[in-house]
């Protein structure tokens, strides 16, 4: 039976990105009061999409990972959001001299790299790094199309690159049943003409915003809730859904009264969470390399010693010399730490280094740095070297029916992407619905 607070009160979110919008949709649409507690000046979370000049950059999430039963996917159809293919799996691969792997190079790299993924399935050690290292050398390479030497440092640089994008790791932090979390559905990707914002926007309407409000403690000790700000404001819900990213409850920016027991602290500190940082640049002129390679092919990779760099052109997303470089791991905190023009000079001189007519910057450049943002500490979880599903489960109870989890964090088949998000969001509506 309802008591009083339950009828009068509102449901408390914290956290405006998209499974505190999904949840707080879900439930007001089941007749809930709900207000939506954001601490910065917009919604959207890790949903950011820039307009800068005539563009529109999305800064947080760009794709959609899978469009065959993707729940976001179905929003942007329901809402006749504009999207486009960009499916980048298929690349092409550069020596160091510049050159471009030949059709053979590139088919027996890629057979090496399927078959330590179809290994990795069979090893017993915990670290992404240690099973991969064991793998490589115990590889048998009889061809001659590369020295085995110079193979298996390409292999291993490429793998250490896959755990920086997608899973914002480095290789000795990442579990290595990583294959496993990696959370995308089937069909193609997309991104957004006019920034994934529209998706936020479609779902937002007619919910109660109150931006600003940073909170800072959580209290839970009577029969409803109580939630301080950073200006001691308070406000009182019936219960509370905290949707924040994963790496300010570990940098515990909020305070629980009384405080969450070992279980759900052990789960918030072992899950893994890294900074994953984009950089945008638009050149007077193409990259050379890409006017004399494959124009299908969007996705290119090459090497400064032991580094493996990825480049994605979006030329004609933007009509003009658009690329896009994807940072994770070490490489993401040296970004979060460094200004624009540090980062113009590592990105420039690292293709210097490999290709020839390289200019020494660029006409533009957007830098992300999630890893230092106050309000998310962070980018996106990733499986971690003593990744469980229970640790995810711990955060799928309910506090006393009042404290519920919700975020990319908490999904367990999902994790790391905007669906996995909403899916979450929806999730914690459904059990407050129960």
């Amino acid at each position: 039976m309802q008591n009083n607070s339950d009828i009068n009160l509102p449901i408390l979110i914290i956290g405006a990105g998209i499974a505190g919008i999904a949840c707080a949709k879900k439930l007001q649409e089941n007749g809930k009061k709900v207000i939506v507690l954001e601490a910065k000046s917009s919604i959207g979370g890790r949903i950011n999409s820039r307009k800068i000049d005539s563009d529109i950059f999305d800064l947080g999430a760009s794709w959609i990972h899978g469009i065959d039963d993707n729940p976001i996917w179905a929003i942007t159809q329901e809402n006749n959001i504009g999207t486009t293919i960009f499916n980048y799996d298929n690349s092409q691969y550069f020596h160091k001299n510049g050159k471009f792997f030949s059709e053979k190079e590139a088919q027996e790299f890629e057979f090496f790299i399927d078959k330590i993924e179809k290994s990795l399935s069979q090893t017993h050690k915990k670290s992404a790094l240690e099973a991969i290292k064991e793998i490589i050398f115990s590889l048998n390479y009889s061809g001659n199309t590369f020295s085995e030497n110079y193979l298996k440092k390409l292999l291993l640089s490429f793998f250490e690159r896959i755990a920086n994008d997608p899973f914002a790791a480095n290789l000795d932090l990442l579990s290595s049943n990583y294959q496993n979390h990696e959370g995308y559905f089937q069909g193609n990707e997309v991104v957004f003409t006019k920034g994934y914002c529209q998706v936020i926007e479609s779902i937002s309407k007619n919910i109660e915003f109150k931006l600003n409000i940073d909170v800072k403690t959580i209290n839970y000790e009577d029969e409803c809730v109580k939630l301080i700000d950073s200006n001691d404001n308070v406000y009182i819900g019936s219960r509370v859904v905290v949707t924040v990213p994963l790496g300010i409850l570990k940098k515990n920016h909020i305070e629980f009264h009384p405080p969450l027991s070992r279980d759900y602290i052990h789960s918030i500190q072992e899950i893994g969470f890294g900074s994953f940082n984009k950089v945008f640049f638009e050149l007077e002129q193409p990259l050379p390399f890409r006017l004399e390679g494959s124009v299908e092919k969007i996705s290119d990779f090459y090497w400064n010693d032991t580094d493996c760099f990825n480049i994605l052109d979006l030329s004609k997303i933007y009509q003009k010399p658009t690329y896009l470089m994807l940072f994770g791991g070490d490489k993401s905190k040296f970004i979060d730490n460094s200004t624009d023009s540090e980062v113009s000079d590592f990105v420039f001189s690292s293709l210097q280094k490999q290709f020839h007519g390289i200019p020494n910057k660029p006409k533009k450049i957007i830098v992300t740095r999630w890893g230092v943002d106050p309000y998310s500490c962070g980018s996106f979880s990733f499986p971690s070297l003593n990744h469980t599903d229970d640790l995810i489960k711990i955060l799928h109870q309910p506090i006393r029916k009042l404290i519920f989890f919700a975020g990319e964090h908490c999904s367990l088949k999902y994790a790391g992407t905007v669906h996995g998000a909403y899916l979450s969001g929806c999730e914690a509506a459904e059990k407050i619905l129960k």
